[in-house]
């Protein structure tokens, strides 16, 4: 009797369970199930949307408003698109027609160039938030792909670099120069269960972007994706380009005279005080009790350093994205960053004007011009840099002689330019 008792009860609560999950699923199912195939207010995509009216109509009839809409101009729009179809391109479907490539592009540069939500875009592009969201990671997964090896490429051959060495040489007065190195902070909202590892000294959370430029304002190389609370020197110590320039095998330049000079000098790369002294990258002196030799030789390093400086604010300042914190994952974060690095050197080589010479800071005989991106941005729009790192170690003796001989032929008549007294009295930096 109490056997039958406790089956019974057992094959009533398995009816109630089984019940209980029934519910639960259907339950799930109403919930999950779309209110709409199309949103009401996005069915006239294909008449009142971005095609149907800025590409077909207004871009056409006015050229400004589609370079100030896209940050380009249209027939470089055409050509993106052209090379981007590959990775983004989808056929249609007996359900719906598939987003044109155009468009996917559209709101992607729109998004990059003034960091609008989703929500904001939408109603621009009546597309829907997650088909945005989507739209966005492919596509700049995209442009990178198809760009890279046109216009993102580390130069591999002596030619190569001794034409960016030459480069520096004409444009800022400093010899066997071969890029300009810094790392930057992006700012992305900070990601569930990730503790304090993006959390920066700049009391926010980042990713690091590490990048080398050469003197025309490109960049060479760009790494990205670091922790935002990592140092300095860790940062650098992982990246690639550490491992190349150590070993070479990007083949820099054999060591050559400076300019009426006898005793060769190897490359070098220019950099802040964020990095080590190596034979192949200078850093300033100390700015504690300097005499005018080191001044001077600081202030002509950072004259030619200053062009990475620039690179980063003409990003922030044609992106918009990268002056909020980006609200996406970082892997995210990271093909967005890498995207608008590609488009920024793809824009530079195409005909249409993307940097003028006022955007950038300038100087003659030593009277220094701020860029136009500094008036636009000022101090809070600008990327802050990597935190100069206290576990750097004492120098190699061989990498000390060698910035000792740069500071020697800087003090040199054919080595010095004829402003670097004044200007180093005044400050011991360009700015």
């Amino acid at each position: 009797m109490l056997k039958n008792k406790q089956m019974a009860i057992a094959a009533a609560t398995l009816c109630f369970v089984t019940s209980l999950r029934a519910w639960r699923r259907k339950r799930h199912q109403l919930r999950k199930r779309k209110q709409w195939w199309v949103r009401p207010g996005l069915r006239d995509r294909g008449t009142c949307g971005f095609y149907a009216t800025l590409r077909s109509k207004l871009f056409v009839l006015d050229p400004k408003w589609c370079k100030n809409f896209l940050r380009m101009t249209l027939e470089d729009f055409d050509f993106l698109v052209e090379r981007i179809t590959p990775y983004v391109y989808k056929s249609n479907t007996k359900f719906r027609d598939a987003i044109s490539v155009g468009e996917k592009l559209a709101v992607t540069l729109r998004y990059l160039a003034t960091g609008d939500s989703f929500s904001s875009l939408m109603t621009v592009f009546l597309l829907g938030k997650t088909t945005i969201c989507h739209a966005i990671r492919e596509t700049c997964r995209a442009i990178y792909e198809a760009l890279k090896d046109d216009f993102l490429e580390v130069p591999s051959s002596h030619e190569e670099w001794t034409e960016i060495a030459q480069r520096f040489e004409q444009r800022w007065n400093f010899p066997n120069c071969c890029g300009a190195l810094d790392g930057k902070h992006v700012a992305i909202q900070a990601p569930a269960n990730c503790g304090s590892e993006y959390f920066n000294y700049k009391k926010f959370n980042s990713i690091v972007l590490m990048a080398l430029v050469d003197a025309d304002y490109k960049f060479l190389f760009v790494e990205v994706g670091a922790y935002g609370r990592e140092s300095d020197g860790g940062v650098f110590g992982r990246c690639p380009l550490s491992t190349a320039l150590a070993e070479n095998t990007i083949n820099f330049p054999p060591p050559k005279p400076l300019p009426h000079e006898g005793n060769e000098m190897p490359f070098v790369i220019v950099a802040d005080d964020a990095f080590p002294l190596k034979t192949y990258i200078m850093k300033p002196f100390c700015y504690r009790e300097q005499v005018m030799s080191h001044k001077i030789f600081n202030y002509r390093l950072s004259r030619a350093r200053n062009v990475v400086e620039n690179v980063f604010g003409i990003c922030a300042s044609r992106y918009r994205i990268l002056r909020r914190p980006m609200d996406v994952k970082p892997v995210y974060a990271k093909a967005i960053v890498l995207a608008i690095c590609v488009l920024h050197n793809f824009l530079l080589s195409r005909k249409s004007v993307y940097m003028r010479t006022s955007d950038v800071d300038s100087e003659t005989n030593g009277v220094a011009v701020q860029g136009n991106w500094r008036m636009e941005l000022g101090e809070s729009g600008m990327l802050p840099s990597i935190r100069p790192s206290s576990t750097l170690g004492r120098p190699a003796s061989n990498a000390v002689n060698v910035r000792e001989q740069f500071m020697e032929y800087f003090m040199t008549p054919h080595g010095e330019v004829a402003w670097q007294y004044s200007r180093t009295i005044l400050h011991d930096s360009f700015w």
